[in-house]
Formats: structure tokens, C-alpha cells, sequence
């Protein structure tokens, strides 16, 4: 018995340190027996997922990442502020197809940053529809939504030094993107995921 109790200990400590479970979030999502939905991001992706725990596991409900807001035609960063933003509109209007009406944030190990990556998909996801508890002034600014901060970026490095412009945004530019035109295109594709997967 001791030997599984401390083999417990270790396991738990390991998970911790890996950044894996933050144990005490995780008991009060067990006790709240709700849906919760866990945004991350990655090197390359922003991955949203709602998820019901269970006793043997959580049941994943709906998950979105940055490649489905590909194939709408997003030609943007699949890790920018815009695209944050995006995803967790989108992941909103799919969970609430799934019957998913409310959640609550898990960023498990992870501190909620305030005008963060983070933040902009939970302001995706309470624009969807889905209820949520969020503190409305932790969300960024319109502007930075849009990216207006990457287009006024790119208008200025353009003047000051076009090789520099075409080689920080040259992905960009390979996907057909201006990157002053980001504002544009972020409203044409908010537009297109309200239009094909919101309320008709």
C-alpha cells in the first residue's frame, strides 16, 4: 500500500512538472461535472477542444484547430492573434451544433494571460454564443482582433525596408496576402464562418 502511495505521489509530481495537470484545477472540473473547453497553443497550431470528464477519461465533444480554418480560406498566420480569434468563433458555432451551450475555461498548467492568444479565442467562443464565464475587459482591443497592429507593422517596414517586408511576411505574401490587407481578410473569413455555421 505505502509503495502505491507513493508511486501516486510521483506520478502526480511528474505530470506537474511536465506541465501536463495542474491537479487542483482538475478536482474542481471533476466536481463541477460540466463541460470545459481547453485552448492551446503550439509551435504551429491553436488547437480548441470541449471535453466532459468522466470516470475513465474525458469524452471529447468538438475539437477545431488552425488547419480546418485553412480550408475556409483563412490565408493568414495559424497562430496570430486574428487566428486565435477565429478559432474560437468557429470551435464556438461547432460546439453549439454538438448541443454544447455552455463551458467553463481550462488552461490547465497554463496562466490566463489577459489580451493573450488565449483570451482571443475565449472572446471567439462567447461571440458564438456559447455561455462562459469571462471577464470582458481581459479581451483584446477590436483593432488587435482585426490585426490592424500586423497591418500597420507591415505598412511601416514596407517604406522603411522592402526587403526586410518581403522576407519577414514572405509566407504570407506565398498565400496570396498582403499583410496591410490582414483586417480585410479577417473580416471576410469572420464573415464566412458566421455565414456557414452560425445561426441561419
Amino acid at each position: 500500500m505505502e509503495i502505491m502511495t507513493v508511486f501516486k505521489h510521483v506520478y502526480r509530481l511528474r505530470r506537474r512538472l511536465e506541465g501536463k495537470t495542474d491537479y487542483k484545477k482538475r478536482k474542481s472540473l471533476l466536481l463541477n461535472r460540466g463541460v470545459f473547453v481547453s485552448p492551446r497553443v503550439t509551435g504551429k497550431n491553436i488547437i480548441v477542444q470541449y471535453s466532459k470528464p468522466t470516470n475513465k477519461g474525458d469524452n471529447i465533444l468538438s475539437s477545431t484547430n488552425s488547419n480546418q480554418l485553412n480550408k475556409i480560406g483563412w490565408k493568414g498566420s495559424g497562430k496570430s492573434l486574428p487566428a486565435a480569434y477565429l478559432i474560437g468563433l468557429l470551435s464556438g458555432y461547432k460546439a453549439l451544433k454538438s448541443d454544447v451551450n455552455e463551458a467553463v475555461l481550462y488552461t490547465g498548467i497554463e496562466r490566463y494571460m489577459h489580451a493573450s492568444r488565449i483570451s482571443a479565442v475565449l472572446k471567439g467562443i462567447v461571440d458564438s454564443g456559447v455561455s462562459i464565464p469571462a471577464d470582458e475587459d481581459s479581451f483584446p482591443d477590436e483593432n488587435r482582433i482585426q490585426g490592424q497592429h500586423i497591418s500597420s507593422y507591415a505598412k511601416s517596414l514596407l517604406d522603411e525596408d522592402k526587403k526586410s517586408y518581403e522576407s519577414r511576411f514572405s509566407r504570407l505574401l506565398s498565400n496570396g496576402l498582403r499583410p496591410e490587407d490582414y483586417p480585410k481578410h479577417f473580416e471576410e473569413i469572420r464573415k464566412k464562418i458566421m455565414a456557414s455555421y452560425g445561426d441561419k
